[in-house]
């Protein structure tokens, strides 16, 4: 007796479920005749894009970026490089035709020429009977998604870049002697439940009031792309400033840099007028002008020697960091 178990699938074609048996690499399906080639994750095809800036180059436009954003430029030329890493991050890719048909429920708009007490003629619009439309749905479809957590590296996806950009069969064991490879953690399923959940809204027009509709994706082609970026540090004051570079056009995806430098002597300089004009007007005017400033700093930066130090005399301060991506 055979041991061989049976699974069933739907024709990405016509949409019919069809069984065959476990270990076929070939099907025929019952209802259109299209031959199937059947293959599990693991057949997933996998490609790369090949970087087309060095580390030097992804430096150099780096701080490019950094000295026309408007920061400090004085900073700027002070940076210090600490390290860069290349990453291929994975991006899921696919393509098919978006099929079914769609039932739309949407609001008309009526225009109307009126008159008013003086004559004058005006074109007036109003809400007019609702609309019911049914129509068949048959487009090409493109849909890229990350495949992993992005939030650190900022690059939401690359849709248009393997149709222009030549693509390399992935080697896995050569990329990772050239840097760091990211694994995908989304699975397939995922990425088809998003692509027909996009499709269906790009299908769907602005002012529609109800829709349904029976959907699907055919002739599906699925892979998995990696691309890459190049991860930089640069460290100035003893903070780390982590940058993200595109290692295919060179723009910044990402990154956290030093704010502007000011000077600050208001506020030192009226807190010393203050309390010399309190303290020659009268002395028990000057102790509690005194001590509303001693309880303000407790309040606000905390009370000691090292407080004091850095609001009197450091009148130099750096803003908050300016943010990118």
């Amino acid at each position: 007796m055979n041991g061989a178990m049976a699974a069933a699938i739907s024709c990405p074609q016509c949409g019919s479920p069809f069984s065959f048996r476990e270990g076929t690499r070939n099907a025929l399906c019952p209802c259109c005749g299209t031959s199937l080639a059947v293959s599990g994750e693991a057949g997933i095809p996998r490609f790369y894009l090949e970087e087309r800036l060095d580390l030097a180059t992804a430096r150099s436009a780096a701080r490019k970026f950094l000295a026309a954003s408007g920061v400090d430029r004085d900073l700027v030329h002070t940076l210090r490089f600490e390290k860069g890493e290349l990453c291929f991050l994975p991006f899921w890719s696919l393509k098919g035709l978006a099929v079914g048909w769609q039932w739309m429920e949407r609001e008309s708009v009526v225009r109307e020429e009126v008159f008013d007490e003086r004559g004058t003629r005006r074109t007036v619009e109003r809400n007019g009977p609702r609309e019911q439309i049914f129509e068949t749905v048959a487009s090409p479809f493109e849909f890229s998604s990350p495949a992993f957590d992005n939030s650190a590296f900022g690059l939401r996806g690359i849709a248009l870049a393997g149709a222009v950009l030549p693509l390399r069969v992935m080697d896995h064991g050569e990329l990772e002697r050239r840097g760091t490879v990211f694994d995908p953690v989304k699975g397939a399923d995922q990425v088809r439940c998003e692509a027909l959940a996009a499709a269906r809204n790009r299908s769907c027009p602005d002012g529609v009031l109800r829709t349904r509709d029976g959907i699907r994706l055919c002739s599906e082609r699925l892979a998995l792309i990696s691309y890459p970026v190049w991860r930089l540090s640069f460290s100035a004051e003893e903070r780390v400033y982590p940058v993200i570079v595109d290692a295919v056009n060179g723009r910044i995806l990402k990154g956290r840099f030093p704010g502007r430098r000011e000077l600050r002597l208001l506020p030192p300089m009226l807190a010393i007028l203050v309390l010399v004009y309190a303290w020659t007007l009268h002395r028990a005017l000057g102790g509690l002008a005194l001590f509303a400033f001693l309880a303000w700093m407790h309040a606000s930066r905390g009370l000691s020697p090292a407080t004091l130090a850095v609001f009197f005399f450091r009148l130099a301060e750096r803003k908050e960091d300016v943010g990118h991506g």
